[in-house]
């Protein structure tokens, strides 16, 4: 899925926070911090509607002492929140036929480490990693025919097991960060490992974001991001 090219995608990213959400450092502008905190509480809105959105339930619905490796049908429902389904027939083999090989997989994917830290090197998003492994098992069935699972829709049950590593690829921000599918993953690494002045600037943005909501203190870096840009985008005038 992801391919090294020879330039710096994450400035992408760094880009579209200073000029479409007004900061020209790591602090999150008024308009970051009153997209998240209207999408997650409906307090201050910024937008007109009712809020907040059902998409703040993405992250809640989970029993406790889950195993990390395993998908489940709170996972699939959970999806549903961010106005996707799971297919029937896709669903039914996740949790079934398929879940024996889906939970090794995800035993290969790190639970404790996010794409921000250190630790976390771009080999992880490449041709050969565990997490394109589990995203071709998301693709097609066991017979490699394809059943209805895209790239929005399996980059949210993927987010749902390892939200601190994988990027959702809503259309919209895919869109309105003129990036494409088969360089998402790549582009949001360079971007949550971009350094200036010796500070990681997006990644101390996004975390400086989440700071300001306390709503927000359990989501990752990546989905506080992805908030305020669907946000910004679906809502500007």
């Amino acid at each position: 899925m992801a391919q090294l090219v020879p330039r710096d995608p994450g400035r992408k990213v760094w880009s579209y926070l200073q000029s479409e959400l007004g900061t020209s450092s790591a602090t999150p502008s008024d308009l970051a911090v009153g997209y998240l905190r209207t999408y997650l509480t409906g307090v201050d809105p910024v937008v007109s509607g009712d809020w907040p959105a059902i998409g703040r339930r993405f992250e809640h619905l989970a029993t406790t002492d889950i195993d990390p490796n395993i998908i489940t049908a709170e996972d699939l429902l959970s999806v549903s929140f961010l106005s996707v389904n799971v297919p029937p027939r896709a669903a039914w083999a996740i949790l079934t036929s398929r879940s024996t090989a889906i939970a090794k997989k995800l035993a290969q994917i790190p639970n404790k480490v996010s794409i921000e830290h250190p630790g976390c090197t771009l080999d992880m998003y490449l041709d050969d990693s565990a997490l394109q492994g589990l995203w071709n098992l998301l693709r097609r069935d066991e017979n490699e025919n394809l059943w209805d699972m895209g790239a929005t829709k399996i980059s949210k049950v993927m987010a749902r097991k390892r939200p601190h590593l994988v990027p959702i690829q809503d259309r919209i921000v895919v869109s309105e960060l003129d990036a494409s599918d088969a360089d998402y993953w790549e582009m949001w690494w360079h971007a949550m490992h971009l350094h200036e002045n010796g500070k990681p600037v997006v990644a101390d943005f996004a975390r400086e974001l989440r700071e300001r909501i306390p709503e927000a203190e359990k989501l990752s870096l990546l989905r506080t991001l992805d908030i305020v840009m669907w946000m910004h985008r679906t809502h500007r005038n």
